[in-house]
């Protein structure tokens, strides 16, 4: 058997696995230019035979693959091989040079599985930015994966049912969507992405970084900002915004307006519910301790079907934001607060309702739950508290001008023998609301009787600032009553005691210049002053330095004259009856001045 030459059995091996050589580069080269040339020739059905199913999956899976990978400017023209590096006998990565330019591109490929046929995987582009000093590498199929998620995401926004519109989205964002009304979701869907079809003109911005992503999309007016979050393999979207030169188009973001939009929901929900634990949750703290949780929420019902049926409109503030609603001639204006700064809290509930307010008539009725509460509550307060001669919460229930007319004038002794048999006994049934400018107007049935509470701001709270009677002949005023009540009643008592002090206290200057000093002591003129003064009230004239007060009748009583000191009325004189005729009556003054002018005698 003859020998081979050493030298000639190394060079046949090498020129066979040179030959090899050529022969995979020239496979690989072609299998490049293949993918290529269906690339340019916008051939998507044999550009998925050269591909991997991953490639196809992310980066072919849409009818507008070959117009979106456009947007990468991959370049074009004949492929050469510049370098192979073998990863594994199923995988190799593969710098080639395109064009005239040479610019050189890396693709992996891949084998098809039972085949020696080798598929692209993916492609790497370099690009370097004004600014960075290296290139950075981008891949073809995470951004291609990226934009047919946008334009998928847009889709399905535009034109997708409810279900479509959920998944696309985290987990998150997808809590907040589910749980808001058909019409307010696609308000805000329709509001966000426009009306018109994805597969109109689409020039996106990418910036992606590990398992975040910002698209930047051109539109009409401003730019769409999608933000996108890589969950498992699968690009979600977290959140979206506008930013726009037209404040009605702005969206800071599309998950706080998500937010509003359940605060707003689940508030309704329990507020109609009567649900007092979820409510605590909806509401601010304020709100709910100082109105919801006191109040009747039946007296002041609100339309939940209809508000969340209905078209809104947003304004989102630095703190807070207002959620208005028209329905019908009515304005319902949600206010929310916001606890945190950045939008986020556990249990993602930022947003907590801190009012509602009603405009009616063209705005000049304006009715706030806060008041109407509270005003409920004070109403409740105040009737309580007079009948059970309560001076302290009266005093908490009323204004300052209330308290300084009335109730800093009498102890709960006096307040206890006033005559105002007005007030019954019982608690107040609330049969209507006015809310007219600073003043709030509430009408009651109090046992037998109709009342109407007047409340208006004090102290920064509602408080009652007026009560108005059922009666004729005398003021309807609570106030203007107590005020020539009070001086008559603490007089009577004071003459009881014979309290010289008070009852000098409770007179004019004249009548204490004339009787009280003079004497310095209560005389005896002839009739008992305590039962004539505390006779039932006929009638009261109240002007604005002066007031008549008239007790029992021509045969039995007194008739009063205040005046107006210096902040309250005082007894000028009074004029006993016991009877119709003259000597049956005598005035204080003039009783007084005989028992000086008696003394004097002595």
């Amino acid at each position: 058997m003859p020998r081979l030459h050493p030298f000639l059995t190394i060079a046949a091996v090498l020129a066979i696995a040179g030959s090899s050589l050529g022969c995979a580069n020239l496979l690989t080269a072609r299998s490049i230019q293949t993918f290529a040339d269906s690339l340019a020739e916008k051939d998507l059905e044999n550009l998925k035979l050269k591909t991997s199913s991953e490639f196809d999956q992310k980066a072919l899976r849409t009818a507008d693959a070959l117009d979106d990978i456009k947007i990468l400017n991959l370049p074009t023209g004949k492929v050469s091989v510049a370098s192979v590096e073998e990863i594994s006998e199923t995988e190799k990565h593969v710098t080639v040079e395109v064009g005239e330019r040479k610019k050189e591109v890396l693709y992996k490929l891949v084998r098809e599985p039972g085949s020696r046929k080798w598929l692209v995987d993916d492609i790497y582009l370099q690009q370097k930015k004004p600014g960075m000093d290296e290139p950075i590498t981008k891949s073809v199929t995470e951004t291609m994966d990226l934009l047919l998620t946008v334009r998928e995401f847009l889709d399905s926004w535009q034109t997708g049912g409810r279900d479509d519109v959920l998944a696309v989205t985290t987990s998150e964002f997808h809590g907040l969507l589910a749980d808001l009304s058909p019409t307010h979701l696609l308000q805000l869907t329709t509001h966000v992405v426009g009306k018109s079809s994805a597969r109109g003109s689409f020039r996106p911005e990418a910036r992606m970084e590990d398992d975040r992503a910002v698209v930047l999309l051109p539109r009409k007016g401003g730019t769409l900002i999608v933000e996108l979050t890589l969950n498992d393999s699968d690009w979600l979207v977290s959140d979206v915004a506008i930013e726009s030169h037209d404040d009605d188009q702005q969206v800071r973001s599309a998950k706080r307006v998500a937010r509003i939009l359940k605060t707003t929901s689940e508030f309704l929900a329990s507020y109609e519910a009567n649900d007092q634990q979820q409510l605590q949750s909806w509401c601010t703290v304020d709100f709910y301790r100082n109105s919801v949780s006191v109040a009747d929420l039946s007296s002041a019902p609100l339309p939940t079907g209809r508000l969340l049926t209905s078209p809104y409109k947003l304004r989102v503030h630095e703190e807070n934001a207002d959620l208005v609603i028209d329905i019908d001639d009515a304005t319902y204006m949600i206010t929310l607060a916001e606890p945190t700064s950045d939008g986020t809290k556990a249990g993602g509930k930022p947003y907590q309702v801190s009012e509602v307010t009603l405009y009616e008539a063209d705005g000049k009725q304006v009715k706030r739950l806060s008041a109407v509460f509270t005003t409920q509550a004070m109403v409740q307060i105040f009737a309580q508290a007079y009948v059970t001669g309560d001076l302290d919460r009266l005093k908490q229930a009323s204004t300052s001008d209330f308290t300084q007319l009335a109730w800093d004038q009498l102890d709960a002794e006096l307040l206890a023998s006033l005559p105002l048999n007005e007030f019954e006994n019982v608690p107040p049934n609330i049969v209507a609301t006015q809310f007219r400018g600073p003043l709030t107007e509430v009408t009651v049935t109090q046992g037998t009787r109709a009342l109407t509470y007047i409340l208006r701001e004090s102290r920064g709270r509602m408080a009652v600032d007026d009560v108005l009677l059922p009666v004729s002949q005398r003021p309807t005023s609570m106030k203007q009553n107590l005020q020539a009540i009070i001086p008559v009643y603490a007089m009577a008592r004071a003459i009881h005691a014979n309290d010289l002090v008070t009852v000098r206290r409770s007179s004019s200057s004249d009548l204490d210049r004339l009787v009280w000093q003079p004497l310095g002591e209560i005389p005896n003129i002839g009739f008992n002053l305590v039962d004539h003064l505390t006779t039932p009230i006929t009638s009261i004239a109240l002007t604005e330095d002066r007031a008549e007060l008239v007790l029992g009748d021509d045969n039995w009583g007194a008739r009063c004259t205040l005046l107006r000191g210096e902040d309250h009325f005082v007894v000028d004189d009074v004029r006993v009856i016991a009877g119709p005729s003259e000597s049956q009556q005598a005035d204080l003054k003039t009783a007084g001045r005989l028992n000086v002018a008696q003394n004097l005698a002595e």
